[in-house]
């Protein structure tokens, strides 16, 4: 009997609060529409339901902060806001998470764009999410917490790339760029991309790595300024390289008439252009990055190797490339996206066959920002998943295939 009448007592104050709430929403019928006043009523009854819960499980301070927080929406969204939509949809997201606090952290962040940064709420929620992500499962290692700090502040320059770019493809409908895809000039400009860099990429892999391997193993007098000269393209405006690519290379240059007597090819206005202005503005990255692998690794492998009666050849390719190959396809995969994203130079030397970068800036330039948007955000969209593409593969070993390699040369 005691039992009975302690559960009797226990529910007279929720019971009560749903009279009051009763109450409340029939006065409430005057000023909010049927919808609205149904909507919040539904939400206040299933936070008081929740409550009940919240009450049985964790009795004090975890009660007060579900109630604190559910009264910190009522005023954000109804009071203020003048909202009660909102206060319908999240008051229910917040009764229904608050038994899961990890839950909880991601509603804050939605809470915060909605209120904070209205206009790009969505862009802001998936970027803070995802920082929320990372912090909430490194946060209880108390050693990493400093490191974690770091990661916050650093991730602020993260929010300052991704921002603009995940707006700019919110902006575009799925139906628009299924259009836009496939538009035979994009395609075209696509393919122009996708093959030039990727043949770009290939003619500084055969070159940029034997001179990256002369520069971390030989010493010579001079060595620091050719050193240099690797970033020189870096340093350059894309404008400017694409001028004295044209003054070097044009049909009236000594070398763009030979090679059109030659090959009946001219260099300006054509694919090899676009092939040469790609490995200008790329070379850097692939060397620098194959440099650095090979002067971390040292020679001292490489000395075993010879004293067991290896050439130098066979060394190379069974000791040091395996070794530095990781290093040289992250190279690669920076030179073939900046190759495929290169326009300042084209612009001068190559406009046309377009590549998909100069077949998005012309249509910016002849019909306007409305009309360049499906095509920037395909470009993005592929450029995107072709860098992850490739960081995937880096994951695969290749030293299989150095090894086959330096067997056949050997």
């Amino acid at each position: 009997m005691s039992n009975a009448s302690s559960g009797r007592t226990d529910l007279r104050g929720p019971l009560l609060a749903a009279c009051a709430l009763l109450i409340l929403h029939v006065i409430l019928a005057k000023w909010l529409d049927p919808g609205t006043n149904v909507a919040v009523a539904c939400t206040n009854f299933f936070a008081l339901w929740q409550y009940i819960e919240v009450n049985r499980l964790w009795k004090g301070r975890r009660t007060l902060a579900y109630v604190a927080g559910y009264m910190v929406l009522f005023v954000l969204f109804v009071a203020i806001a003048k909202s009660p939509l909102l206060f319908a949809g999240f008051g229910l997201l917040y009764a229904g998470c608050f038994r899961v606090p990890f839950l909880l952290g991601y509603l804050g962040i939605l809470i915060f764009s909605v209120a904070a940064i209205t206009p790009y709420y969505i862009q802001a929620s998936i970027l803070l999410g995802l920082l929320y992500t990372i912090v909430a499962n490194i946060y209880p290692k108390r050693l990493a917490r400093f490191q974690l700090l770091c990661f916050g502040i650093g991730f602020i320059l993260v929010i300052s790339v991704m921002l603009p770019l995940l707006y700019l493809c919110f902006q575009v409908t799925p139906q628009t760029l299924m259009v836009n895809a496939k538009d035979t000039q994009f395609g075209h400009a696509l393919l122009t991309s996708i093959l030039t860099a990727s043949i770009s990429t290939g003619i500084i892999l055969l070159f940029g790595v034997p001179l990256a391997y002369a520069l971390a193993r030989l010493d010579f007098w001079g060595k620091g300024f050719v050193d240099s000269l690797i970033d020189l393209p870096i340093v350059i405006p894309q404008s400017v390289a694409g001028i004295a690519l044209l003054v070097f290379l044009g049909p009236k240059t000594p070398v763009g008439q030979f090679v059109e007597n030659t090959l009946g090819v001219e260099i300006a206005g054509s694919t090899l252009g676009i092939i040469v202005c790609q490995v200008f503005v790329s070379s850097p990255f692939l060397v620098r990055s194959a440099t650095n692998a090979f002067r971390d690794m040292g020679p001292a492998l490489e000395n075993v190797s010879r004293t067991l009666g290896a050439s130098p050849l066979n060394t190379f390719f069974r000791i040091s490339l395996p070794m530095a190959s990781g290093a040289i396809f992250s190279g690669c995969i920076l030179t073939w996206a900046r190759a495929i994203s290169e326009v300042g130079s084209l612009m001068v030397l190559a406009y046309h066959p377009f590549t998909v970068s100069i077949y998005t800036y012309d249509m910016f330039v002849q019909y306007g920002l409305q009309e360049a948007r499906p095509a920037a955000v395909l470009l993005v969209i592929v450029c995107l998943w072709g860098f992850l593409a490739l960081r995937w593969l880096r994951g695969i070993s290749l030293g299989p295939l150095f090894r086959t390699a330096s067997g056949t040369a050997s």
